[in-house]
């Protein structure tokens, strides 16, 4: 009986977490000071059931070269200051409220490392989401900025590699075009922490990490950009707490199959992983 009702819960809180709660996300969300790269910003859904009409990026201090791209049906506006882009909208078209997008633009980051911010507002034909809330680890945050960590990425990802493994990895497959919730144990055999900032499959459109909470007798999801692992330690992605949303779920996302998952670190190291497909009723 227990089980029945986490698994109604779930999903109530899968289907709440589309149209209630969208999600302007980033990738990829590592990349090396200097280089050039082309961003994703990700749109998971629309606002509260209404559609999505337009999006604004803003471009943090720094960041130079930005070439937007012009999806299909969207025209597109720039702000500019001092010749540097200091702000992109996408608009005119529609995406609709249960279904994510993606716009994208390539750039090129600055030589310094750490965290860049890439706040975004997101017009709806009824409302709008600010995501600019700054991201901490550990934290689960209501509006959080897509964000980007500057960091030197080794050519081996030894954090990942030597230290890092992860334990009963599976997906929980539900019925038609809801997400599937993801869950695993990562261990870190190393002695420093290894900080969690994502995950990437070809079996979902999107990969994104929530944290499930109790909001006064309702089961809630918050998403969440990072997650502290301590050295010597493990934390679990479970049933009411962390885990994985796939988002769009492709055909391979089918109960007695396999999937194949990559974890996604801080300091831009990469972590391969095989997932179960189970039921419903995580069978």
């Amino acid at each position: 009986m227990r089980s029945d009702i986490g698994l109604i819960a779930f999903v109530a809180a899968a289907a709440l977490c589309g149209p209630a709660s969208a999600h302007v996300t980033m990738a990829p969300t590592n990349a090396a000071p200097g280089s050039k790269i082309i961003a994703h910003f990700r749109v998971g859904h629309g606002c509260s059931g209404s559609p999505t009409t337009a999006i604004t990026v803003t471009i943090p201090p720094g960041v130079s070269q930005v070439t937007p791209d012009v999806p299909t049906g969207w025209s597109l506006s720039t702000v500019r200051d001092n010749g540097s882009t200091t702000a992109v909208t996408w608009k005119g078209g529609e995406l609709a409220a249960d279904k994510p997008g993606e716009f994208t633009a390539s750039m090129v980051l600055p030589k310094s490392g750490g965290q860049l911010l890439f706040p975004a507002t997101q017009i709806c034909k009824s409302g709008q989401e600010d995501w600019k809330d700054t991201p901490m680890a550990g934290m689960t945050m209501k509006n959080p900025a897509p964000a980007l960590m500057l960091a030197a990425a080794a050519p081996v990802a030894p954090a990942a590699a030597a230290t890092l493994t992860v334990a009963d990895g599976w997906f929980r497959a539900l019925p038609g075009t809801l997400p599937a919730g993801g869950y695993f144990t990562l261990r870190n055999a190393g002695t420093a922490k290894a900080v969690l900032t994502g995950a990437e499959s070809p079996a979902c459109g999107m990969v994104m990490m929530h944290k499930s909470e109790d909001k006064g007798g309702l089961t809630g999801m918050d998403m969440v950009s990072a997650v502290d692992v301590p050295g010597g330690g493990s934390v679990a992605f479970a049933p009411g707490g962390y885990h994985l949303m796939c988002e769009d779920p492709r055909p391979a996302m089918k109960p007695g199959g396999h999937v194949g998952v990559t974890l996604l670190f801080q300091d831009g190291s990469r972590l391969a992983a095989d997932f179960a497909v189970r039921s419903a009723a995580g069978k």
